[in-house]
């Protein structure tokens, strides 16, 4: 196994363990998981870790560095009623770079219970997953 091969499988078990430390959080408190969680935080890390993992170095026209947001934006743009989350994040002016887009866009996919169907929809779209990776 290839050592970058070997890191994706650390990054991927990880975020598995802070996907679990969740569910057992919200398991013992019976509530829903709120911003105070420092097991959100932990999870947001990871997942925000494996989204940028080996991803091409890529900037704009203009030189402003690519992130994950603008493969989001680029899969999800034209998928009527999964672009939602997108149109929500770019009407926010107050959000200027790529990883603030792209963490408003984890949020909101999270708070409407959409973030495994939005990276699945994603990772489907090869024409645009096969550009990034």
């Amino acid at each position: 196994m290839a050592v970058g091969e070997s890191q994706l499988q650390r990054i991927i078990r990880d975020l598995h363990d802070a996907v679990a430390e969740l569910a057992k959080e919200y398991k013992e408190s019976g509530e829903p998981i709120t911003d105070d969680s420092t097991s959100l935080h932990k999870f947001s890390y990871k997942l925000e870790y494996l989204l940028q993992f080996d991803q091409k170095e890529k900037t704009t026209f203009l030189g402003t560095k690519k992130d994950y947001w603008d493969y989001f934006s680029d899969c999800l743009a034209k998928i009527k009623g999964v672009n939602d989350g997108i149109r929500f994040v770019k009407s926010i002016s107050e959000l200027k770079t790529s990883l603030g887009k792209g963490r408003a866009f984890i949020r909101y996919s999270l708070v409407h219970q959409r973030l495994a169907d939005t990276l699945q929809r994603c990772l489907m779209n090869q024409r645009v997953t096969r550009i990034c990776i």
